[in-house]
Order: structure tokens, then sequence, then C-alpha cells
């Protein structure tokens, strides 16, 4: 079984976060079309996909080793970190759409429900996740019950499954089908995520490889991305979703900053501050959007810049809050 030590806050990880967030909001505005820079659009929607699947690596790569031994402690600890959040940004995206969209009702019947769960609509950006939680589930029960090389095996399986269904069905079989099919919890993230875990198992190894090696891994993985983009899925001017090259894609930039050493204490700041930009990124970008400008390079500089600021000064209200009552707490002990 993997082992793993708890390590303190990575600047070169923290900084991978914010690229990543980066790299999200880029193919969230490059898939509104770039107008009359489509070809631009195209290969930055291509070049940002490696984000999602970073973030499931970095999840598992800080997986400790007493939860990988006790799979449901695991699942509980990040259904109570994610799907808290989950809950409550998607209501708050379906009172922004009543507010803003006249006629909006959502559906709430008991098959719609189940169906926002597992996608995160109207939120569809948070369908990654229970995609964490469902894949952790999966991936951290697997590796215990039956190893490591099995689950992995089983993961490599699911994604070329997902990817049949996914960008290559219209190629293989004529038909598509809806993203929610193949991007979730059982065909998708458990890869990504046995390649965090082993990857923090084998972080010796990864210490002794060459950077420029790894560069140009990424650097090969990612043309491989557009080439599958452009000739492969067919679905030029827009780009495609995840396939085949995203697995080398995600992992070649994941292992690159594991093996940069960045310095600075703002990168902490800033990469505690991207699970709030991720959730708010996206509203943030349709006000921009509506009320700024149309879909276009410059709405990435804002939408992200805007989305980590929010990050940011919300990361410092918990801080803050959290010292009152700790000292609050002091303060009736010393009295009591």
């Amino acid at each position: 079984m993997p082992t793993a030590t708890t390590p303190t806050r990575n600047a070169s990880l923290d900084a991978l976060r914010v690229l990543s967030l980066l790299g999200i909001v880029s193919l969230h505005v490059a898939g509104g079309g770039f107008a009359g820079m489509k070809p631009i659009g195209f290969v930055i929607d291509e070049l940002s996909r490696f984000a999602v699947p970073v973030f499931f690596i970095l999840s598992a790569y800080f997986w400790k080793a007493e939860e990988l031994a006790s799979p449901l402690r695991l699942t509980r600890r990040l259904a109570w970190r994610v799907l808290v959040p989950f809950v409550l940004w998607v209501a708050i995206t379906m009172v922004w759409r009543m507010v803003t969209q006249p006629g909006y009702q959502p559906d709430l019947s008991p098959a719609s429900l189940v169906f926002i769960a597992w996608t995160g609509e109207p939120a569809f950006h948070l369908w990654f996740l229970p995609a964490l939680v469902v894949g952790a589930a999966l991936v951290a029960t697997s590796g215990k019950y039956f190893g490591w090389v099995f689950t992995l095996g089983l993961a490599l399986f699911l994604f070329v499954l997902g990817t049949t269904l996914g960008s290559y069905a219209r190629l293989l079989s004529g038909e598509s089908f809806p993203f929610w099919l193949d991007r979730n919890g059982l065909l998708f993230a458990p890869i990504f995520l046995v390649v965090g875990v082993l990857l923090r198992r084998y972080r010796d190894r990864v210490a002794a490889l060459s950077i420029p090696a790894v560069l140009a891994a990424a650097a090969l993985f990612a043309a491989l991305q557009v080439v599958e983009g452009y000739f492969v899925v067919g679905r030029y001017p827009m780009g495609h979703d995840y396939s085949l090259a995203t697995l080398g894609y995600g992992t070649a930039v994941a292992i690159l900053f594991m093996r940069l050493e960045l310095r600075g204490s703002w990168w902490s700041l800033l990469g505690r501050a991207t699970f709030t930009a991720y959730l708010v990124h996206l509203l943030i970008l349709g006000l921009i959007v509506d009320h700024v400008t149309r879909y276009s390079p410059l709405v990435i500089i804002l939408t992200f810049t805007a989305s980590l600021v929010i990050g940011v000064v919300w990361q410092a209200a918990v801080a803050a809050l959290r010292r009152k009552r700790v000292g609050a707490a002091a303060a009736q002990r010393g009295t009591s």
C-alpha cells in the first residue's frame, strides 16, 4: 500500500493550482467562441485541458496513508470538504438564474435531483466535485482490497471506455453522447487519482527525473492534444473534450511542477484561494460577458483575476473568523 505523510505547503504545487485555475477559466471562455479568432480559441481550449486532470492528481497526491487504509474515512472527509460547497453553489446558481432569467424554474423532481448531483447542473463546472468523491471511493477501495497494480489497470480500462463513449464516439460509431456519460467519477476521475497516489508513492523516482525531459514530454503531449482535437475528433474550431493524450498531458504537467522548486509564500496564498475561485469563476465569467466585453482573451484575464481576488478575500475572512473564535475560546478558558 502506498505510504505518505502530510507535507507542508509546497510552493510549486500551489503555483500549479493557480495555473490550473487559469486553464479552467481559459477553456470555459474559449468554449464560448472567440469570434474572428477561432483558431486561437481552439488552441487555447486544447492547451487548457491539463487543468482538471491536475486537480484530480493533486487531490490524491495529498491523501494520507491512514485514509488509504480506510476508504470510508477518506470518502467521508472528501464528501464533507467538497459536497457542502457543491450543494450551496448549485443552489446559489439556481437562485441567480431565477433572478436574471425571467421564466426560469429549476426542475426539482427526484430524477432531476439525481442528475444535478451527478453533473452539477445548472452549475455544470461543478461536475468535478461529485466525481472526486465517487472516484476516491472507487480508487481507495480497489487499492486497499485488490492492490495498486489491479487498480491502475482498472482505472486505465475505465478511462479508455470513457474516451470511447466521449471524444471518440462519433468517429467510432457515428453517435455522440452527453458529456456526463464519460466525464464523471467512474470513467474519468479514477486514472488521475491513481496517478496522484502513485506519484506520491514513488516521489523519490519522480525527484530523479530530468526537468528538460519532463518538459519535453509535456510539450509532446500538448501537441498530441491539439492534433487529436483537429484531426481525430472533428469539432474544430471548438476544442474537444478530454481524450487519450490528456492522460499524458495532465500527468506530465503535474510531474513538471513536482520537479520545480519554486519559492514564495504568496504562492501558498494564491493556492489556497483556488477552490473558492473555481466555485465562483463561471458566475464572474457570465457577468463580464454580459456587461463588459464579449468572449476574448481579455475575458480570460478579467475572469481569472477577479475570481482569484474573491478567493483570496474569502480565505482571509475565514482565517480572521477562526482567529477570533480561537481567541474567544482562550479568553473563556482563562476566566473559568
